[in-house]
């Protein structure tokens, strides 16, 4: 824990917010959770690296979240003072910080910055960024919620998708630092939580600024439920009250979904 990734300081944060920086780790994520549970954090903590060798992703093609030099892996530890029914809006929350820091920081069209549900952000089609929400309870039973995020900054690892594929900054056309980059994620998730605790009953506009932002909005896609179990037909927008997915099926019945892994029903080219 000697190196500073990104040329991160401890005064470059906001407070109260301090950080554990690493030069390589298995996990941010696990090791945050580690630490919570073990009562070792209890005030707002993030986890951050630029190599990390055995992360967690989530949905079909995921993998291991692997990063290597260069690329950004933070989790970010904070004990909300919201309802604790309020906290998966927080995924939302967390994909427009993604997109307002690849717009405003890195310049690129807003138009061009999409959001997958539940948890990817988009650049011109490729993914550029995932993130992982969840939960721990210290031994005192102090509730804690953990972000994990991954944004490919130099390179961009391989997907077995066959409806995407991913992206780097770099090829993107993104020439600047990286740590603008970075401390923009940091100092934009510090400020959103902050808000958020202040009125979690904003949900609803949440739920309505992602969805102006929302990939595939009105193509036919497949949701990938648990196991190898499917459901297919039209994205029509989120649920203004949960957040869920709300798919028009071809009988026309609308079906809420809360959690499976969205693919576009037509196959990108692969000659990119």
């Amino acid at each position: 824990m000697s190196a500073h990734p990104f040329d991160i300081e401890a005064t470059d944060l906001p407070s109260p917010w301090t950080g554990r920086l690493y030069d390589q780790i298995g996990s941010t994520s696990d090791e945050a959770l580690a630490l919570v549970k073990a009562g070792d954090i209890t005030t707002p903590t993030l986890f951050l690296t630029d190599h990390q060798t055995a992360g967690r992703g989530r949905g079909r093609g995921a993998g291991s979240w692997t990063t290597t030099a260069g690329n950004l892996a933070v989790s970010f530890v904070h004990f909300p003072t919201s309802p604790v029914r309020d906290w998966p809006s927080l995924s939302y929350v967390a994909g427009l910080v993604l997109a307002q820091t690849l717009t405003d920081v890195c310049g690129f069209p807003a138009d061009s910055v999409r959001l997958k549900w539940p948890n990817d952000a988009f650049v011109s089609g490729g993914k550029v960024a995932g993130l992982l929400l969840e939960t721990a309870s210290s031994p005192t039973g102090q509730q804690a919620l953990v972000l994990g995020m991954g944004l490919n900054i130099e390179n961009a690892p391989v997907l077995d998708r066959p409806d995407y594929v991913a992206r780097d900054l770099r090829g993107l056309g993104y020439d600047g630092p990286a740590k603008p980059v970075v401390l923009g994620l940091i100092h934009a998730w510090a400020e959103a939580v902050r808000r958020f605790d202040l009125d979690a009953g904003a949900r609803t506009q949440i739920f309505k600024d992602w969805q102006a932002k929302a990939l595939y909005l009105n193509e036919d896609i497949t949701v990938r439920l648990e196991g190898t179990k499917t459901i297919a037909g039209q994205f029509i927008g989120l649920d203004s009250l949960s957040g869920a997915l709300k798919l028009k099926l071809k009988s026309g019945d609308v079906r809420t979904i809360l959690a499976g892994d969205v693919m576009l029903d037509t196959p990108m080219p692969r000659n990119e």
